[in-house]
């Protein structure tokens, strides 16, 4: 607590100080005639500008690629009511029962990533990374608060604050706490995240440098799950959820991580623009850019107690009751991460054209990864029944081609090729092109890429108190083709994607009953199309996206074959001011066979075939924007009781019953 407290004292300090010294911020405004007036009313003294989100302008590491891109802030209503990360309309989840806990993603997502890789990924959801992080432009402080609170079951807190010091320099910080107490015992997820960042452009624009350090502090309880395995079929069930016991009385996950990153990047000969609000679009012909970061992980599963009954023990822990010791469990493993990134890019493109075309574009670069690598298994007096360390490296050629023959067609390659060290051999090509019909008609998006990977470490070499393996596990391949249709007029997109994969990694359950890494000796096909559209008759609006997956190995790759989600809302303006809308949101997938937990690993694995029934789950909400700030309330779960008590989507752990209030505010100030 006393970390968290300094930091929040330490930022008062800096945006405090920064404060006392702010700059009238006077950005050179071109081609905006409106803007050229409002600017010379306030420097002659006769009126000011009332700042609003226009002047508040952002970029991530991703827009940065190529160029110096800025997007204004979302501030409308859209998907306002949907707060939990892990109930998002396009990328639904499974998990444990509550935000917070352990959680993956319901459909077909795989990662393209190439090299050294944790494999610990079931709290991802709540942690904040570098690319996360927005560097804003901000002609005015910019602050923003956001909470929603469900009682003790969730709690919800963000701040984000940003100002430029300079008309060049700007500042700011994140901070974004979740804390949620669950439906059942011990079921809390306690996560603590935050970011302070920097952005300087010199007054040329030729040479930016973006800075952040993040930190997390993800803090799970785990309790092995409820021990009454029949709560939505049987009789004899509590009425108060909190009073059903549990396995696991004490266990608890922790994760920590740490990072810094600095960016830089230089432009060298001629440099266009592309106008865009309040600021024009920067492109270089010639850009040099370095990025180092440094990142240190952490993570840990504990608990100090025995088992009363052999048959509880067994469903937790079914391979034993300790390697090291029958009652404590301190597992940890930790690396840090050393990155060091150069990039140099070429663009050739007609000078003086209000439109790019014709523009040819290469980057060739070299990324060198250090790992300190250490995984331990300790006694209650700290001393470690297990020690094993490890330093590796690997050095990437990085590569991309891209040629744009006008502002409706563009053609770009992208290459990763690890050529020395550990992971040496992995790569990922990448082929990706965007052809615009027409404004009315759309545009098409085609893409593909290649992709092999070398295995989790979580796969290959595990020691833990109640699990120890060791594999040589091939490669995975996989091939990506994919087509994408979007038609921004009449809110419609759709796709098609195919994968091919060959050596599929998963988890598995062994002759015991635990979880056991194994490999898929043949080739995994998955098809899958998606589809969304956004309606409108009047003042009544229905958003729907849908998704349809086929894989010749449903028992491997378990994953609903159709899930959709669909809002339904009225959109009205009360006295003219209150922009208002009322609706519901029903979201719904067919019955596939579901993933077990393992508490001891923290991993999803394929266990025993059980096939649960589906519902349709419907949200019922109401959102309002009133000026700079959001509001909406929510009914979770309406229709509980009517089909079925309750749901699962993992294996013996119950998803959240039906909660008749959740509130939700979002406040931005501009000054």
């Amino acid at each position: 607590m006393y970390k968290n407290i300094a930091f929040l004292v330490f930022c008062f300090v800096i945006f405090g100080g920064a404060q006392l010294f702010a700059q009238d911020l006077k950005t050179t405004v071109n081609d905006n005639k409106e803007m050229d007036s409002l600017r010379k009313k306030e420097e002659e003294g006769r009126d000011s500008i009332v700042f609003t989100s226009r002047f508040i302008r952002y970029t991530t590491l991703k827009l940065t690629k190529d160029s110096i891109q800025t997007i204004p802030l979302d501030t409308t209503l859209t998907g306002f009511q949907n707060f939990n990360i892990l109930i998002q309309p396009r990328t639904p989840t499974v998990g444990v029962g509550n935000l917070g806990l352990a959680a993956r993603p319901m459909l077909f997502e795989p990662s393209k990533t190439i090299g050294f890789d944790i494999g610990m990924h079931s709290l991802d959801y709540y942690a904040m990374t570098h690319d996360d992080v927005r560097y804003y432009q901000a002609r005015t402080p910019f602050t923003s608060l956001y909470y929603v609170s469900a009682g003790e079951a969730e709690q919800v807190f963000k701040v984000i604050h940003s100002q430029n010091i300079k008309p060049n320099f700007n500042v700011g910080l994140n901070f974004n706490r979740i804390g949620a107490n669950g439906y059942y015992r011990r079921q809390r997820g306690d996560d603590l995240n935050g970011a302070l960042f920097s952005w300087y452009q010199s007054p040329n624009k030729r040479y930016n440098l973006w800075a952040s350090v993040v930190f997390n502090t993800l803090k799970t309880q785990e309790n092995g799950s409820i021990l009454n395995d029949s709560i939505y079929t049987g009789t004899n069930n509590s009425v108060d959820k909190l009073t059903e016991p549990v396995r696991l009385q004490t266990g608890k996950r922790i994760w920590r991580q740490t990072g810094f990153m600095l960016k830089q990047t230089y432009f060298v000969g001629r440099i266009d623009s592309v106008a865009q609000e309040i600021t024009k679009k920067i492109l270089p012909t010639n850009k040099i850019s370095y990025t180092l970061k440094y990142d240190a992980n952490s993570y840990a599963f504990q608990k100090d107690e025995g088992f009363t009954s052999e048959r509880v023990r067994e469903s937790v822990f079914p391979n034993g009751i300790g390697l090291a010791d029958t009652t404590f469990t301190n597992d940890s493993t930790r690396y840090t991460h050393i990155q060091n990134e150069f990039i140099y890019s070429f663009f050739l493109r007609a000078k003086g054209s209000s439109i790019i075309k014709n523009e040819l574009k290469l980057d060739v670069g070299i990324k060198h990864d250090f790992y300190n690598y250490n995984q331990m298994v300790l006694y209650r007096d700290r001393t470690r029944f297990y020690d094993y360390s490890a330093t590796f490296q690997n050095v990437s050629l990085l590569g991309n081609a891209g040629y744009r023959l006008s502002n409706k067609i563009d053609f770009n390659v992208d290459l990763q090729q690890i050529f020395q060290g550990r992971n040496v051999g992995d790569f990922l090509y990448e082929a990706k092109s965007n052809v615009l019909l027409s404004k009315s008609v759309g545009r098409i998006v085609l893409g593909a890429y290649f992709q092999n990977k070398s295995p989790e470490e979580t796969y290959t070499n595990y020691f833990g108190n109640h699990y120890r393996w060791e594999n040589n596990f091939d490669r995975t391949k996989t091939i990506n083709l994919s087509f994408n249709f979007i038609n921004e007029k009449f809110g419609f997109d759709a796709g098609a994607q195919y994968y091919l994969i060959d050596k599929y990694l998963y988890f598995g359950q062994d002759d015991k009953g635990g979880i056991e890494p194994l490999q898929l000796g043949s080739s995994i096909n998955l098809f899958k199309i998606t589809a969304g559209k956004k309606f409108r008759f009047g003042k009544f609006n229905l958003e729907s996206y849908v998704v349809y997956q086929k894989t010749d190995n449903p028992d491997k790759l378990r994953t609903p074959e159709v899930y959709t989600f669909n809002s339904f809302y009225l959109d009205h303006t009360f006295f003219k001011v209150l922009k208002t809308n009322v609706g519901f949101d029903v979201r719904y997938n067919t019955p596939y066979k579901a993933y077990s937990y393992s508490t001891a690993t923290g991993q999803f694995y394929i266990g025993k075939d059980v096939t649960f029934d589906t519902t349709p789950i419907v949200d019922v909400w109401v959102k309002a924007s009133l000026r700079r700030a959001n509001l909406f309330v929510k009914c979770d779960y309406v229709n509980q009781g009517l089909l079925y008590k309750g749901y699962y989507t993992v294996d013996r752990y119950p998803m959240p019953d039906r909660l008749l209030f959740k509130f939700g505010v979002s406040w931005n100030f501009y000054d």
